[in-house]
Order: structure tokens, then sequence, then C-alpha cells
């Protein structure tokens, strides 16, 4: 089923109690409810202060996370039921339940495996500016989306920190296949202090690999709109092939400030030993302006589909192919403005939009949307483009994005993949 969502500003629904303008009132299993003049700090929520950094989507469901990193957030894991909601603008629901949401500190992006479980990382960190606060050690928390109950709350070690800074870690990859649920490894990347920790399932071990091409490139900063993005963000995301005959998968990373594409061995990874210096491998350089944040893998067309922030869109690249030869496969400056997640379901593409850039150094226009959930085809995204292995392009490419009813893209054909 596809789907499209808008948002000017979130809300929250608890139990049917809406939370759409600021209030001091706190929910509470009892039904009540306090309100009072409160400093920033201690107010229940501050509709401005949510802003969705993280989604994922598993049958009825789709999960929305907005990390605490402003007061004023109620809840930082929720959910819509994307088949009940007849609005483009839902509600967020906390998840699993209302009494969940003192369980976590911050999530940021999670993601759901083949198994039908949603894995998690709670940093632990309560992340406003000039008021850090480290609540507790971060976690891995895993989730049975088929009971709603919690089945795994792993805590990190010390070893697993570099100086117990934890706000670096901001993504989560599953590597588990369907006939070995059991045997599932998690790669956890940790892009402020230059990290990836491994976390074993089945040993409930975790280990942390540290390597030069984890770090930004101080040469890499570029411009997104008036802004100079500067940022020292290091190893964002990391994508998975499909398993070749021996099981093993090849894992893509990049920071996300840097051109550079680079990949490593799952052997290697689940190998709390594993010697990574002489075993990963540098790809290429992506091209100019190709700064890009989280990244996915489409296995039928063996590509990789970035959340190209430089350039407001999405790049793509055929693996079997050069990293010279990727293309911008949609782009637009308002719908697209920087894509904070991206997605693959079967054929599908699916992003989350949220204008960060804007959040940091100016402010969101409350009256106009600001958050959006779009999806595509692959194959129509990426067809007429050098990502397409059927055709070779035979034109200028000007990918753009249909922005008519906000929930769609165009390919370079003028095909639109709508979502209804």
């Amino acid at each position: 089923m596809l789907f499209g969502y808008n948002w000017k500003q979130l809300g929250f629904d608890f139990n049917g109690v809406q939370y759409v303008n600021d209030t001091a009132k706190q929910w509470n299993p009892d039904g009540i409810y306090f309100e009072e003049e409160l400093d920033d700090k201690d107010q229940f929520f501050i509709q401005y202060n949510n802003v969705p950094v993280g989604f994922e989507v598993h049958k009825k469901r789709m999960f929305i996370t907005v990390p605490r990193r402003r007061f004023g957030i109620p809840s930082t894991l929720n959910y819509v039921d994307i088949t009940a909601e007849s609005t483009r603008s839902p509600l967020l629901k906390p998840y699993p339940d209302v009494d969940s949401v003192i369980s976590f500190v911050s999530v940021y992006r999670p993601r759901v495996d083949v198994c039908g479980r949603l894995w998690l990382v709670d940093t632990g960190l309560l992340e406003v500016p000039n008021s850090r606060v480290q609540i507790k050690q971060p976690e891995v928390i895993v989730f049975d989306l088929a009971t709603d109950k919690e089945i795994v709350r792993y805590q990190f070690k010390q070893s697993d920190l570099f100086n117990g800074t934890t706000s670096g870690f901001i993504s989560i990859t599953v590597d588990v296949t369907r006939t070995n649920c059991d045997n599932a490894y998690a790669y956890i990347n940790d892009l402020a202090t230059g990290g990836l920790v491994v976390f074993s399932l089945k040993e409930r071990d975790s280990w942390r690999f540290s390597h030069p091409s984890f770090n930004y490139d101080p040469a890499s900063i570029f411009n997104l709109g008036e802004y100079t993005i500067n940022w020292r963000d290091g190893i964002f995301s990391i994508a998975l092939s499909d398993p070749d005959s021996r099981g093993i998968r090849t894992a893509y990373y990049h920071p996300f400030i840097s051109a550079q594409e680079f990949s490593i061995t799952t052997d290697i990874l689940k190998n709390k030993n594993g010697d990574f210096e002489n075993n990963f491998k540098l790809l290429g350089v992506r091209g100019l302006l190709s700064q890009s944040a989280s990244h996915v893998y489409h296995g039928p067309t063996r590509t990789l589909l970035f959340a190209n922030i430089a350039q407001n869109g999405i790049l793509c690249w055929n693996v079997d192919k050069s990293l010279t030869q990727t293309a911008l496969a949609a782009h637009n400056q308002q719908w697209l403005a920087y894509i904070t997640d991206i997605k693959v379901s079967g054929d599908y593409v699916y992003v989350l939009v949220n204008q960060m850039h804007n959040f940091i150094y100016s402010r969101l226009d409350p009256s106009v949307y600001n958050f959006f959930v779009l999806g595509a085809k692959v194959t129509d995204l990426i067809k007429g483009t050098v990502c397409d292995n059927n055709k070779k392009p035979s034109h200028a490419q000007k990918p753009v994005a249909d922005n008519a009813n906000g929930f769609s893209f165009y390919n370079n054909h003028g095909n639109k993949a709508p979502i209804a």
C-alpha cells in the first residue's frame, strides 16, 4: 500500500487526548491534568520544537521518531495507522502505548527486520543546546511487532563509547535472514566520534570498530540555500547488499560530510577481532554536491539510493558500475528539502523530509507544510538514468519532484508514481 503525508506542525494523540497547541498539561493514566505556567524545560508540549527525524514502515503502521533535541517533546517513538488515518496530517501516537513514553529518552532512525521486529537505539541523551543531559546509558531495544512486546533491551558497554559520547548513535542497520532470526546483527554508526558498533543478538554482546574512513572530510563543506553546512558528521549510514552464496553481504558506508563511499564485508564486522584496516575498500568519489545522509540498497536493480542533502534530492548509483556514474534521480527545492531518512520497501522507496537546515539556522513557517513522507517506485525513479540497466540515457536528465499533490515523484520521462 502506498501512502503520503504532510504536516505543517506535528501533533500527538494520547489515548484520545490531543496535543495540537503548546500546553503545560501533563498526561497520566488517571486522567488528571495540571495546567500552570512553566519554563520551557518543564513544559510537556511545545509544538514548534517537535521535528520528525526517522521513520519506518511495517504492514499497517508507520513509525515516526522525534528525538529530544529541544524541550517540549512528549514522545520520541511514535506511530500512525496508515490504513485507518483519513487525514494527510495524522496525529502521532506513542509506541507501544502512552505508558511507554518514560521508557525512551531519544530515538532517531528505527528499522524493522525481515523477522517482524522493530530495532532502535535510545541514545539516552537529552540533546538540548546548552542543556545536554545524559539521562541513561544508550541501549539497543527490540520489539516483537506481532505482540508489541519489548523483547530485548541491551545497554551499550563503556568500550562501545568514545569519551562517553552517545550523540552520534543516530542510525541502526539490521543484518539477518528469515531462516535464522536468532542470529541477527545490528550495525550502529557513531557519527560524532567516528565509530561503528556491532551488536550480536545471539551473543548479547557488542564491539566497536574505529577507522579513519568513518571521519568527516573538513574540505567537504557545502552550501544549502543561504546556509553553509560545515558540520562534523562522520559515518552516517550503513546500507547492506543482498547476501552472496556464502551468506556474506557488502556493507556500504560513508560520512555525511564527505563525497567518498566505502565498503566492508559483513564477515569482518561480525568478527569482534575482524581486520577492518586491511579489508575496507574506498569505492571512489560520488562527485560534486554528493554529500548525503542515509542511503539504502534496492536488490532487484542493484542500486544504492542516497538522501542527497546537498542537492535536495535522491542520488542513485548502480553498484555494478563505476562510482563516477551516479545520477540525480529526483530533485526539488521545497518537497525534498533535507531528506532526513530514506527507506526501501519492496519495489518502492520512501523518504521523510524535515527541512532541518531551516529549523537550525532560521525558522520554519508553521502556516505552510514543513514535513513530508513521499514515495516512488524505484524503477520509475531511475528510469532513463545511468542507474537503469535496461536503457542508456539518451537525453539530459532533469529530474523533478511532483508537488501537485505532494505525494509522488516524477521520473525523467514524466511518468508519475502516485500515492493513494
